[in-house]
């Protein structure tokens, strides 16, 4: 994406998109570093095409990492947080562990969660953890590659497990449990951190001139909250790959019984605390057209889905997103099939509209709880991310929850990836500035709550998510 500062408004152009880089072993579900790389580097050369820019920052989705040996070489081809080892070195703790793992850092108790992952993958591959020199985010990757400087950047390490909720640094405790060495754990630093220049070897590869790397918020969650900025009587929602429903706490405190209500704290810019619940995403329905495809033929546009959802039997069942089914389902029919018989598996708007009001269902008692737990009324939603482009899904979310749905933008989490890098540069004074004006622009769509209501319950009650 190409960020443009124009009157103090940020405008974005897409310059590049890609896919490929997520792939699947014999094990389960993996990621392609050489593809994705190729992808970012493609992406700089559109940029010099355009022009050329000042600075690059790199956000992405957290929990998921690399481990590098000595010479930055992979240890091993890192695997997505859907892997199965996550649920497997989560299991292995004991209750008391898990209680110390919560408390210590704030996190949901998700299989999905760094720690968990190299929880398993350190007492199956004990040589290999021997011989770690460096563990990063994947964004952290990208960042190294286009600086050459190794660095953890504080708001996606906080998806790790492995820092202190109390200092926001890494926890001795929890990074004795990776069974890793602790030199491997590197310095974090905070979005704004100017961390070098565009390496030698990319300029001439992209024919890009130098340009700044800045590490901005690289939870792609914590940079589509900082574009999103609610008021107190709004919460943000993130629709993406999972659904991310939160709030933003100023004094970065952790609510009582916030984690036993399904939260957890993450970090946002300026040491802000995001009190976050996780759920199931639109991945839903991305497994959903796939999976439609294989078997008719035909692959329908996210709008073909949308639209068929909208005409579906509005008696007809709904699903709870929270089955373990749908963590890493390989054919989304056949897991829907398994968790609702009743649904007609041949008939896709009521398949879609089934997801749909799971989600919708879900999102809603988040909010609840998160009022609960704040203390304070939500009245307004600001949804970011892909799902602030599907009508139906705001129109749902709205419905389900009795609150106005503000949608946009799409591009949130870009939109705050170049706040924070006009703020390094020094074009905003602060990042709260650059929340004030930055994205003044962009496009937002109201979708106030109708007197309807979706008559179907989730199927399954899995109360606290699918862990």
């Amino acid at each position: 994406m190409l960020a443009q500062l124009e009157g103090g408004t940020i405008r974005l152009t897409e310059l590049h998109r890609f896919t490929g880089y997520q792939t699947r072993l014999a094990d389960g579900p993996a990621l392609d570093v050489s593809a994705l790389l190729r992808g970012i580097d493609a992406g700089l050369e559109a940029a010099a095409a355009a022009g050329g820019v000042d600075s690059i920052g790199a956000d992405g989705w957290g929990v998921d990492f690399v481990l590098l040996d000595e010479r930055g070489m992979l240890l091993d081809q890192p695997r997505t947080h859907r892997h199965p080892r996550g649920q497997h070195g989560l299991a292995a703790l004991t209750a008391s562990e898990l209680e110390r793992i919560a408390e210590s850092t704030g996190i949901q108790l998700l299989p999905i969660v760094s720690l968990f992952h190299l929880c398993d993958w350190a007492k199956t591959h004990p040589e290999l953890a021997r011989k770690a020199a460096r563990f990063l985010m994947i964004a952290d990757l990208v960042a190294l590659h286009l600086s050459g400087v190794a660095a953890c950047e504080w708001t996606l390490a906080r998806t790790s497990g492995l820092l202190s909720a109390k200092t926001g640094g890494w926890d001795r405790a929890m990074l004795a449990f990776t069974g890793l060495p602790e030199q491997a754990f590197g310095p974090l630093v905070a979005p704004g951190t100017v961390l070098g220049q565009l390496s030698p070897a990319l300029q001439s590869r992209t024919e890009l001139s130098a340009a700044r790397v800045v590490a901005v918020a690289a939870h792609d969650t914590a940079s589509a909250a900082l574009c999103l900025a609610p008021a107190e009587d709004e919460a943000f929602l993130v629709c993406g790959s999972w659904i991310l429903v939160g709030a933003e706490i100023a004094d970065g405190s952790m609510p009582l019984d916030a984690q036993q209500q399904g939260f957890g704290l993450e970090g946002g810019v300026e040491g802000r605390g995001l009190l976050v619940r996780s759920l199931q995403g639109m991945h839903l329905l991305r497994g959903l057209r796939d999976a439609w495809a294989r078997r008719t033929g035909t692959e329908p546009s996210f709008p073909d889905i949308a639209e068929a959802a909208d005409r579906a039997n509005p008696a007809a069942p709904a699903i709870n997103p929270s089955d373990p089914l749908f963590v890493d389902a390989v054919d989304m029919i056949e897991a829907l099939r398994a968790h609702c018989p009743k649904l007609n598996h041949d008939d896709l708007g009521e398949l879609a509209r089934a997801v749909y009001v799971g989600l919708a269902a879900e999102v809603t008692i988040s909010l609840d709880r998160l009022e609960e737990l704040t203390g304070r009324p939500i009245r307004r939603i600001r949804l970011g991310g892909g799902g602030a482009d599907d009508p139906v899904l705001c129109r749902t979310i709205a419905n389900a929850s009795g609150r106005e749905v503000l949608a946009g933008p799409v591009e949130a989490s870009a939109m705050g990836n170049a706040m924070a890098q006009f703020t390094a540069l020094g074009a905003f004074a602060s990042m709260r500035a650059a929340q004030a004006r930055g994205s003044a622009g962009c496009d937002i769509r109201s979708y106030p709550p109708s007197t309807f209501r979706p008559t179907a319950e989730p199927s399954m009650p899995y109360e606290k998510g699918f862990s």
